[in-house]
């Protein structure tokens, strides 16, 4: 029985975090971008600036360029000091 359940899904856009990172970009604005893991890391890399969100050990080792929060707290602190670099 597959009720409930999604079959035969395809994204329409592939890779579309980075994508929509760079359409944003394209109107001029300045993206600062948060995320996990590894389906996250084009969209940081694209970013103006990209802030890893509670990732596992292995994405921090793998992607030191990217600063690590791990409350929202420190997620909103670190969107703050990036916006700060960004206006200047």
């Amino acid at each position: 029985d597959d009720r409930g359940m999604i079959k035969n899904y395809k994204l329409r856009i592939p890779d579309q975090k980075k994508e929509s990172v760079l359409a944003l970009k394209k109107l001029h604005f300045h993206v600062i971008a948060a995320g996990d893991s590894y389906n996250d890391i084009a969209m940081l890399q694209a970013a103006d600036r990209g802030i890893l969100f509670c990732p596992p050990d292995n994405v921090v080792k793998e992607f030191p360029q990217f600063p690590v929060t791990k409350t929202y707290e420190e997620l909103k602190k670190e969107f703050l000091r990036c916006r700060a670099e960004l206006k200047r």
